[in-house]
């Protein structure tokens, strides 16, 4: 397809002047004074029309153009790439049913060593990935999916575009599930804003669970985290039960977390007391800024001005004094948590 060039409204004039005149002379001086081309615009879509095969060489005359059916040519020009793409399919098609008749081997070898089914290991991003395209192009009905920690990279956000609207224009319904840090990050913003327009939802929380994306209610996608893996790869569920279970996580956070349509210079003060308990609360266990941060799904350095900030909201000199001030003012408490969920 690289090799095959594009009519452009140049091509499309001269393709014009050759129907309405029966043909015409590449050279000829009058071409340029009708369609105002100059004669190097008109020596350029005369070569993309030919290779187009729109325009072929008079029989017996080689210096006259002749306009051809554009059916004839499309026949010619991009009939023999439609039987070579109908030849990859089915050879793609035959490799996949070869492969997947090797699927009662491999479940009868996982039975034989104890291992439950209904669960797959996807070793790296690559077969991951591969797995998530597939189950996104099946998706009938919903998709919906956790991602906690801040803003996502731009690249994966760009990668996901397209996959993600031709879901939503089949009619699928998505549902995402953010940290309120990600709400600054400006990716994430434009990927929410133009996904939201297009009819996806998205909502924010100031902690989650770990990653997880479920399609249709019937597969999962979780990451690695066995024996202290990094998360790279992932775990394909289709087990109905942890299946279930996911479901049930998932709608429990969703009810609770605040809408989030994308770039909006309230976007991040929308969330700013349900931010503020979450501190208060882990603040108030002891916890190190290191674990703060990872939990609230932001950087060190953000963390810790956030904290500065709430210390210096409440009046405190120290971590301990401004604990003992939010649980006066009444913010530890679950009733203040259930507002911040409100909120």
């Amino acid at each position: 397809m690289d090799g095959i060039p594009r009519l452009d409204p140049r091509d499309v004039a001269v393709f014009a002047y050759a129907l309405e005149r029966g043909g015409l002379t590449r050279r000829s001086p009058d071409v340029p004074a009708d369609l105002g081309l100059s004669p190097e615009d008109v020596e350029a879509a005369c070569g993309t029309l030919e290779r187009l095969r729109l325009l072929r060489p008079a029989p017996g005359s080689p210096g006259e153009l002749i306009p051809v059916s554009p059916d004839a040519a499309a026949a010619e020009v991009v009939g023999p790439l439609e039987a070579e793409l109908a030849r990859a399919g089915a050879r793609a098609q035959s490799v996949r049913d070869e492969l997947h008749a090797l699927m009662p081997r491999y479940r009868a070898a996982r039975r034989e060593q104890g291992r439950r089914e209904g669960f797959d290991v996807l070793p790296d991003m690559a077969s991951a990935s591969a797995m998530l395209t597939e189950e996104s192009a099946r998706c009938r009905e919903e998709v919906f999916s956790i991602q906690p920690g801040g803003g996502r990279a731009a690249h994966r956000l760009g990668d996901a575009v397209e996959r993600d609207v031709a879901m939503l224009r089949r009619g699928v319904r998505m549902r995402t599930l953010y940290q309120h840090s990600a709400r600054a990050s400006l990716s994430t913003q434009g990927y929410v804003e133009r996904l939201t327009e297009a009819g996806a939802e998205y909502r924010t929380a100031a902690e989650l669970p770990d990653r997880a994306v479920v399609f249709d209610r019937s597969v999962a996608f979780l990451p690695r985290r066995a024996d202290g893996g990094t998360g790279e790869g992932a775990v394909l569920v289709r087990d109905p039960d942890v299946v279930a279970y996911l479901c049930r996580v998932f709608e429990q956070h969703w009810s609770g977390a605040a809408p989030f349509r994308g770039a909006s210079e309230a976007a991040y003060k929308e969330v700013g007391p349900s931010l503020r308990r979450a501190l208060v609360g882990l603040l108030a266990q002891g916890a190190k800024d290191e674990v703060i941060a990872r939990r609230m799904g932001m950087s060190l350095r953000t963390c810790r001005r956030h904290i500065a900030e709430l210390l210096e909201e409440l009046g405190a000199e120290s971590r301990f004094q401004g604990g003992a001030l939010a649980e006066r003012a009444g913010l530890t408490g679950t009733d203040a948590t259930a507002d911040a969920s409100a909120g």
